[in-house]
C-alpha cells in the first residue's frame, strides 16, 4: 500500500515539478546551447534557477523522471536535449545501411567506418544544433552500436552494416 501510495503521488509531484523545466529549461537549452550535448552540470544549474527552492535529490529524480519520459536522455555527465533530432537525423542514416549507402559510402559492407564517413554523415543532417562527433561515437560505443577496431585508430565496426547471409 506504502509503494502504491508514493507511486501516486510522484505521478502527480513529477509532472508538475517536470513543467516548468519542459515548457522553460528545456527550450532555452536548446535555443542557448547550439549542441545536440550539453554537459549535465548545466542543466542541474538551469533547473535550480527556474527553481531554487529544489534540493539536488529533487533535481536529480525530475532528471531522471525526465529521461524516463523521453524528454531529454541523461547520459552520465552528458545530457541530450533532442532526442528525436539524435533519432531521425544521427542514429538512422548512421546505422541503417540502407540509409547510410545513400552517403556514396557504398564499401562500407564489412561493417568497417571511420570517423571521416561518420562526420561525411552527419554534415548532411545539420540541423540548428552543432554536434560533437566525440560525443556521438562514445554515445554508440556505449550502446554497443559501434566498437573500436583495435589497431585502427578512428574506425569502428558497426554491426548493423555487416553483410547479412542470403539464404
Amino acid at each position: 500500500q506504502h509503494l502504491r501510495d508514493l507511486k501516486m503521488q510522484n505521478k502527480v509531484l513529477y509532472p508538475r515539478l517536470c513543467e516548468p523545466v519542459i515548457t522553460k529549461v528545456l527550450p532555452a537549452l536548446r535555443q542557448q546551447q547550439q549542441d545536440l550535448f550539453i554537459n549535465t552540470s548545466q542543466l542541474v544549474a538551469a533547473i535550480k534557477e527556474q527553481s531554487p527552492m529544489q534540493d539536488q535529490g529533487t533535481i536529480d529524480r525530475v532528471i531522471a523522471f525526465l529521461d524516463d519520459c523521453a524528454e531529454l536522455m541523461y547520459f552520465g555527465e552528458l545530457t541530450i536535449l533532442d532526442i528525436p533530432f539524435l533519432c531521425m537525423f544521427i542514429l538512422s542514416p548512421l546505422l541503417a545501411p540502407v540509409s547510410f549507402h545513400s552517403y556514396d559510402l557504398e564499401d562500407k559492407c564489412d561493417g568497417m567506418v571511420t570517423k571521416e564517413d561518420i562526420l561525411r554523415v552527419l554534415e548532411s543532417h545539420k540541423k540548428s544544433f552543432t554536434v560533437n562527433i566525440d560525443n556521438i561515437i562514445r554515445l554508440l560505443k556505449t550502446f554497443n552500436l559501434a566498437f573500436a577496431v583495435e589497431g585502427k585508430p578512428n574506425t569502428f565496426l558497426f554491426p548493423s552494416h555487416l553483410p547479412t547471409k542470403k539464404l
